[in-house]
């Protein structure tokens, strides 16, 4: 069996898309026949070439002294650097810029399929996470807000260790300006709201519970998207939350989620989340 063929192992840590076929996401190969493209985007080398790019993004992005002159937008992963960083970490596949010419004619044909996987991987990971919170929301009797505080724990620890949210703040701040960055910055997020959305139908349809009028789960699943995300740029930014005893570093998410579960859930009266705000603060 050839070097290249998928299931070779090597030096790197295993992705979060090993076994997923990478056909629709590496799409700018330049192979002819569409048998040979497919064949090549699940190559083990080609998925070395694109590790290697979370690798360097990781590092653009912890200050090092090496990556200060690396800031403009993936200007660290130029075709040396990555080939460099492909050969440390998967000797045995044997990786030359040659190879990487193979498969990608031009720098902007890597970069095009190199943020689309890193989106893609960030998707997995996430739609994961999300799954096993699903399943531990599920479960929780007498303790949800218990659950709730660890899985904000959990989640700004993914925003904190992810390279490839670092690159989904770059590629969503450049989005309007590039239709590829668009295209996958949108794959990502409808994978992340049927997520969410998913997680919410179980914890709310065994409890026979449900959502204000005028409030439905595709906007709620946003919401806890967009009010995650903040709380992982102001990680990012240093803007940190000085936590009491006893809280974890998800303890201002946490709160957020929990305010958020409870004015968004219908508490029996039927009114509208409008309704309810002039209900209670109304004179």
């Amino acid at each position: 069996m050839s070097s290249e063929t998928v299931g070779v192992g090597h030096a790197a840590e295993p992705s979060a898309l090993a076994g997923l076929d990478l056909s629709g996401t590496v799409t700018n190969l330049s192979r002819v026949r569409a048998k040979n493209r497919a064949r090549l985007a699940n190559s083990d080398l080609t998925r070395a070439f694109l590790e290697a790019g979370l690798a360097l993004t990781d590092h653009a992005f912890t200050g090092s002294r090496e990556a200060e002159g690396a800031r403009q937008i993936l200007s660290y992963v130029s075709r040396p650097r990555i080939v460099a960083r492909a050969q440390a970490d998967c000797p045995d596949l044997a990786p030359t810029e040659a190879k990487f010419r193979d498969r990608w004619a031009g720098q902007q044909d890597f970069l095009d399929d190199f943020v689309s996987y890193a989106l893609v991987s960030r998707g997995v990971t996430l739609e994961s996470a999300i799954d096993r919170w699903a399943e531990d929301l599920a479960a929780a009797d007498g303790d949800v807000a218990g659950v709730v505080r660890r899985i904000a724990d959990e989640s700004v620890e993914l925003f904190l260790d992810l390279p490839s949210y670092r690159l989904q703040l770059l590629t969503v701040t450049s989005a309007a300006a590039d239709t590829v960055l668009a295209g996958a910055a949108a794959g990502l997020y409808a994978a992340l709201g049927e997520a969410w959305h998913g997680l919410l139908e179980r914890f709310l349809g065994p409890r026979g519970l449900r959502l204000r009028p005028g409030l439905t789960a595709e906007q709620v699943a946003a919401l806890i998207q967009a009010v995650g995300e903040g709380a992982g740029l102001r990680l990012l930014a240093g803007i940190g939350y000085r936590a009491h005893d006893g809280e974890g570093p998800g303890a201002l998410l946490a709160s957020a989620l929990l305010g958020l579960l409870l004015g968004a859930i219908d508490d029996g009266g039927g009114l509208s989340l409008d309704d309810a705000v002039d209900a209670r603060f109304g004179r």
